[in-house]
C-alpha cells in the first residue's frame, strides 16, 4: 500500500481506501453479523477484496456499471464494498420491481454486468433470453448457474484476497441511484467519488451521538436504500452492523434483545407495526435502544407520539431523497417537542432544521425566496451534496437546476424557530376554488383520526372549484367509521376548503416497487361512480 499511495496522481486515491483504512483500525472487531453468522472487519475486508478481483476477472472496467439485485444478506455487503474497490460504477435494483422494471433499468444504465441473487431466478432467466446486442456482457448469479449464467462464488472465492490497489479520481462515478417515480421511465441519479464523501462528511457533522466500538445497529429496511446510509459510517466507527432479511416486528424485538442493539433505522410503516405490536402485547427488552433512526416519507405525529410513549426519547428524524441523500435536515430526540395535535406549529410536526453543510432555500412560483410562514418549493445551492445530476438526462438537469439551485419538487414551510414543515410535493398540491391545498396537511388531519392507519390526498377535476380535495383512506384492522365521521374530523382541524369533499375507504392504498402511493393510480378509483357513504369494515 504505501508504494501505491507514493504513485498516487494529484487528487487521485484508492478505490476502497476508507473501507481498507476501517479495517485496519478495528481488525478482528466483530462488524457484521447476519442469522447466525459473525465477521469481522477483517473479514469484510479481505471478501470485499476477492469480490472486486472476481469482478475484475470478468473483464470489467473502470468506470462500467455494476447492476446488483440481492437481498439484505453479508453478500450484498461484500458486493458494494467490492465493486467500490473495483472501480466499478455500482447500480443497486429495487428488490421489490418487477422484471420489466429491471430491464428498463439495466438499459438506461448500460450496464455492463449484473450480479443476480437466488431470489430472482426471473430475471436471470429473462436476460438469458435477450438476443438484442447489448453493453450487457455478464449475468452472475449466486447459486446454480443456468445456460447464459456464470457462477460467481467460485470465481470471488479464487480471487486474491489483497487490496487491488485501482486509483480512482474524484469525478469517477461510484453509483448511479434511480428513482421511483410513477412515470415509468427510469431516472438515474449521479453519485462520484467526491460527492459520496462528501454525504459521508454531512452525515458525521449532523451527528449529535457518539458512535464507536460499543454500538450496534440494526438494519430491517433494504441496504439498497435508506439502511444503506447508516452501515458505512458504523463500519468506519468500528459499531457492529446487525442485519435482517426482512421486517417482523417480533423477529426485531428479539433481535434488539440478543443483539443489544443501540441504533435501529426505520420507515413510517414499519414503525406503525413495530408499535402496534407492543402496543398489542409484544413483550421484548429493548433498553438498550439509544437512537431509532426515521424518515423516508411523512410521520404522522400522532405515530411518532405513541412510538415516544413505548421507547422513550430517542427518535431521530432525517431528511432526504434520492437526488441528495439524507440528512438535508435532521430533527434531534431533544426538539421532538409540541403539544399541538397535528404540530403544525411545533418542531414535532417538522423534519428538524438544515444540516451544516446544505443551503437550503424556499422559493415561490417565480423563484424568489418566501418568508417564514410561507410554502414554498424547496430548493437547494447546486454544491457539494445538492450538486444532482441525472444520469445522460440533459432535460432534467434543465428543467431541474435553475439559476445555481437544485428545485426539489418538495413544498415546505419553514417556521419562526427556523424548522422546516413538509407540506407534500409540488405536483401534489390542489387548487380547490382559488385556494392552495396542500395534500400532506390534509393527510396528517386524516391520520390524526383514532381509527386511520394511513391516506392519501389528490386532487379531482370540478366544473364548480376547479379541483375537488378527495382522500384514499385505509382504517385500522377491525376499525369502523364513516365518511361523514371522518369528514367532520377534518372539519374541526382544517379550513373547510381544504376538507376532503370524497373520501374512499380502501383495505390498501397502491404502491411502486419501492413502496411509494401511487397517487395517478388512485385516480381510477374515484372515476367510478360514488359509493354510498356510510360505515366500512377493513
Amino acid at each position: 500500500m504505501a508504494d501505491a499511495h507514493s504513485l498516487l496522481p494529484p487528487a487521485c486515491a484508492v478505490a476502497g481506501r476508507l473501507i481498507h483504512w476501517a479495517a485496519a483500525q478495528h481488525g478482528d472487531r466483530p462488524s457484521v453479523v447476519f442469522r447466525d453468522r459473525s465477521f469481522s472487519h477483517a473479514d469484510m475486508d479481505r471478501r470485499s477484496n476477492q469480490v472486486a478481483h472476481a469482478l475484475r476477472g470478468c473483464g470489467l472496467q473502470t468506470g462500467e456499471r455494476l447492476a446488483v439485485l440481492l437481498e439484505n444478506s453479508v453478500e450484498s455487503i461484500d458486493t458494494v464494498f467490492g465493486a467500490e474497490k473495483a472501480g466499478l460504477t455500482m447500480v443497486a435494483l429495487n428488490a421489490r420491481h418487477t422484471v420489466a422494471e429491471h430491464l428498463a433499468v439495466l438499459d438506461d444504465a448500460q450496464a455492463a454486468a449484473v450480479l443476480i441473487g437466488p431470489q430472482f431466478a426471473d430475471l436471470a432467466h429473462a436476460l438469458a433470453q435477450r438476443t438484442a446486442p447489448g453493453p450487457l456482457r455478464q449475468v452472475l448469479v449466486l447459486g446454480p448457474a443456468a445456460a447464459g449464467q456464470t457462477a460467481f462464488a467460485p470465481l470471488v472465492a479464487a480471487a486474491p484476497a489483497t487490496l487491488p490497489g485501482i486509483l480512482l479520481p474524484p469525478d469517477h462515478v461510484a453509483r448511479i441511484a434511480y428513482t421511483s417515480g410513477t412515470t415509468g421511465q427510469p431516472k438515474g441519479i449521479v453519485y462520484t467519488q467526491a460527492r459520496t464523501e462528501q454525504r459521508l462528511q454531512n452525515h458525521f457533522l449532523a451527528m449529535e451521538y457518539g458512535l464507536s466500538v460499543d454500538d450496534a445497529m440494526l438494519h430491517v429496511g433494504p441496504l439498497t436504500h435508506a439502511a444503506g446510509v447508516y452501515l458505512f459510517p458504523c463500519f468506519l466507527r468500528g459499531a457492529r452492523n446487525v442485519v435482517l432479511d426482512r421486517f417482523d416486528p417480533a423477529s426485531l424485538v428479539a433481535a434488539i434483545a440478543q443483539h443489544r442493539i443501540t441504533h435501529l433505522m426505520l420507515v413510517p410503516t414499519m414503525m406503525a407495526r413495530l408499535v402496534d405490536a407492543i402496543e398489542g402485547g409484544l413483550q421484548g427488552d429493548w433498553s438498550s435502544l439509544r437512537r431509532i433512526h426515521y424518515g423516508t416519507a411523512p410521520t404522522p405525529v400522532a405515530l411518532i407520539r405513541r412510538a415516544q410513549a413505548v421507547f422513550g426519547p430517542i427518535l431521530r428524524q432525517q431528511y432526504g431523497m434520492t437526488e441528495a441523500v439524507q440528512p438535508l435536515c435532521v430533527l434531534y430526540p431533544h426538539e421532538h417537542v409540541g403539544a399541538s395535535e397535528d404540530g403544525a406549529d411545533d418542531p414535532i410536526g417538522s423534519c428538524g432544521r438544515p444540516t451544516a453543510q446544505v443551503q437550503l432555500v424556499l422559493r415561490d412560483a417565480d423563484g424568489a425566496p418566501v418568508p417564514p410562514g410561507v410554502v414554498g418549493e424547496i430548493t437547494l445551492a447546486h454544491e457539494g451534496i445538492g450538486a444532482v445530476r441525472y444520469w445522460n438526462r440533459p432535460d432534467l438537469e434543465a428543467d431541474t437546476v435553475r439559476k445555481g439551485w437544485f428545485h426539489t419538487g418538495d413544498l415546505g414551510r419553514f417556521d419562526r424557530h427556523g424548522f422546516l414543515h413538509i407540506v407534500g410535493r409540488l405536483k401534489d398540491m390542489i387548487i380547490s376554488g382559488g385556494f392552495n391545498v396542500y395534500a400532506a396537511e390534509v393527510e396528517a388531519a386524516l391520520d390524526a383520526h383514532p381509527a386511520v392507519l394511513e391516506s392519501a390526498v389528490l386532487g379531482l377535476p370540478d366544473a364548480e372549484w376547479g379541483e375537488l380535495v378527495a382522500a384514499a383512506v385505509v382504517l385500522r384492522p377491525g376499525a369502523r367509521v364513516s365518511v361523514q365521521d371522518l369528514q367532520a374530523h377534518c372539519a374541526a382541524r382544517i379550513a373547510g376548503y381544504k376538507k376532503p369533499r370524497r373520501i374512499l375507504l380502501l383495505d390498501a392504498l397502491p404502491r411502486n416497487g419501492a413502496g411509494k402511493v401511487q397517487k395517478p393510480a388512485l385516480r381510477g378509483r374515484f372515476a367510478a361512480p360514488e359509493a354510498p357513504s356510510g360505515s366500512t369494515p377493513v
